[in-house]
């Protein structure tokens, strides 16, 4: 059932002591933030404790499920954007309508956030960022090597004149000319998807990347054009040999990668690690065919069906994903905020790199695939993505119409999914 909390029924300071579970990504930089939110939140709610359990990205998802099936008490899960649905489908979030009313929300978050926050017709679950990946050079490399980025929206590279420039400034294997997404493993859909949805043309299939039953991606994932921009993936690895196969820690920041498609996190990532070459940005590059995209959305604070403190975690909820609470986060990750509020008083998004990204976001942002099925269709393509990295010789047509089929008979299990009873 939904929440029958009101936000004046949360513990009072000075009450029964409470600790709250929490299970979310492993990253410095959200232990540091969310021990941060819990100082700052303890001012005023001292009996609240939380006990953050954080995993590596690839074993969050499946000990969310593992817990949901045991009926282990968690309050508060952070999720995923698009794994939102597929938890709200299977009972492992409630709905928190009574906490968060409706002109609270639209005041709040950014549409694209809220694109997966609700699950039909439900609110789920707020928003902890948002984001929007351009691409990030290393200045002093680039002009070392003669080269100016555009760094203005309209003059965006197509993937050729990208790939020249990434080529001018390859330098294996001390450095190479481009990292396409965050952290050190080959990728997801986030960052390896938008070359596939880029390819064509926004009412393309290949774009569009799913049927409009919101379960079958056969002849849209595996579409001629979205092979061609997977195709051109797997070469930067395989055939132009300007991205690294092995794995690169911050590859950006210890300029070991001229160019790096990433969120704005990456400048809170420069900060931290204390890097001090000269850098800037420019759009995502497009084919000259197709259409300019960058993935948007990022983590949802969710309410755990099976947590015996609902009234406690939802405030706290809300705490963390309000202005106070999304304050702390931006500190610390340099990111894109979700919440509106922080967003337009922010002077960062007022002056390049960041007003580019921002422009970006309004004018080629947009959600991953949206589905019930997406936890299946990304452990996909995630080992899809890791065989392009890799592999050799490789029929990318036949390997993502196989994929394709393998997600259409994983997903087949969701065709209730408008119509199913929700909690």
């Amino acid at each position: 059932p939904a929440v029958a909390a009101k936000p004046a029924d949360a513990a009072k300071p000075g009450g029964a002591p409470v600790k709250l579970t929490f299970i979310g990504n492993q990253s410095d930089d959200q232990q540091f933030a969310l021990t941060a939110v819990l100082k700052e939140y303890q001012k005023t709610h001292p009996e609240i404790d939380v006990d953050f359990e954080l995993l590596p990205f690839a074993q969050l998802f499946p000990k969310i499920q593992a817990n949901a099936a045991a009926k282990t008490p968690t309050d508060i899960i952070l999720t995923d954007g698009p794994n939102l649905w597929s938890f709200a489908y299977n009972g492992i979030i409630v709905p928190m309508d009574d906490v968060f009313d409706k002109a609270y929300i639209e005041k709040n978050w950014t549409p694209t956030s809220l694109a997966t926050s609700s699950y039909r017709g439900k609110f789920y679950a707020p928003p902890q960022m948002e984001s929007c990946s351009v691409m990030w050079f290393n200045r002093d490399m680039t002009d070392k090597a003669g080269i100016k980025p555009p760094e203005d929206l309209a003059g965006t590279w197509t993937t050729d004149q990208a790939l020249d420039a990434w080529q001018k400034t390859n330098n294996p294997p001390q450095v190479y000319g481009i990292r396409w997404g965050q952290g050190n493993t080959p990728g997801q859909d986030y960052e390896a998807g938008i070359l596939r949805r880029e390819a064509g043309k926004k009412d393309s299939k290949a774009y569009k990347g799913i049927s409009e039953d919101g379960l079958t991606i056969s002849g849209y994932f595996d579409d001629p054009q979205a092979v061609a921009g997977m195709t051109f993936f797997h070469e930067l690895y395989q055939k132009h040999k300007v991205s690294a196969v092995e794995g690169i820690a911050d590859a950006w920041v210890n300029q070991r990668a001229a160019f790096f498609v990433s969120p704005d996190n990456a400048v809170g990532t420069y900060k931290r690690l204390n890097a001090t070459f000269k850098y800037g940005a420019s759009g995502i590059p497009y084919f000259k065919d197709g259409a300019q995209a960058c993935h948007t959305d990022s983590w949802h604070y969710g309410l755990g069906a099976n947590s015996q403190h609902k009234k406690e975690a939802a405030e706290f909820i809300k705490y963390l994903s309000g202005p106070a609470g999304a304050k702390v986060f931006y500190d610390r990750f340099g990111q894109l905020p979700a919440q509106l509020e922080l967003l337009n008083t922010l002077p960062d998004y007022q002056q390049n790199p960041r007003k580019l990204l921002a422009e970006q976001f309004k004018a080629a942002g947009v959600p991953r695939i949206q589905t019930v099925g997406f936890t299946e269709y990304n452990g996909l393509m995630q080992e899809l993505v890791g065989n392009l990295v890799a592999g050799q010789n490789l029929d990318i047509q036949q390997l993502m119409t196989a994929l394709a089929k393998r997600t259409d008979s994983l997903t087949a299990k969701y065709k209730d999914w408008q119509t199913k009873p929700l909690p």
